[in-house]
């Protein structure tokens, strides 16, 4: 049975090697069969690269900075429009606070200056009407209670 797994050799033209005579082998080198054009010849060392890290640590400070600074700007630039748009928004919208007669509790509410249309208002109309609807249950229920009571005789000994 054959699974596959010896691989099978087949027959090819074999290239002959040439040996190159216009190459001079150095010490120290490895010779190789390859085509002139796709040889590496080794250089002789020469004078050691000298860098300058302060300069580019410098170079990259003042990148650091630049960035910082455009960062800078932008932000400043934001904060300026959220300004503008709040004091447009302001000039717009009136804010009141106002106590509801029926709940005894404070409200804020923004209107249109120009239509008067309540925009927004904290607590919500629901919550106020929820609020009036217990507070009037709760003084019905403290009615009931005093009239009960006044109906009752009290002795004493």
């Amino acid at each position: 049975m054959d699974f596959g797994a010896t691989p099978k050799t087949f027959a090819t033209g074999a290239v002959p090697a040439t040996v190159r005579t216009d190459i001079s082998v150095q010490n120290g080198a490895t010779p190789v069969e390859l085509p002139p054009e796709k040889t590496v010849r080794s250089i002789a060392a020469g004078e050691p690269v000298q860098l300058d890290i302060r300069a580019r640590a410098e170079e990259r400070r003042s990148d650091a900075q630049r960035q910082q600074s455009a960062q800078d700007e932008t932000a400043q630039q934001r904060r300026f429009d959220e300004q503008r748009r709040q004091q447009d928004l302001r000039d717009v919208i009136e804010r009141r606070l106002e106590v509801d007669p029926k709940t005894r509790s404070i409200v804020l509410r923004k209107t249109d200056r120009e239509t008067g249309e309540v925009i927004d208002q904290y607590p919500d109309e629901t919550l106020l009407k929820l609020r009036a609807l217990s507070r009037e249950l709760i003084e019905r229920d403290r009615g009931s209670v005093a009239a009960a009571q006044s109906h009752e005789v009290e002795r004493i000994a």
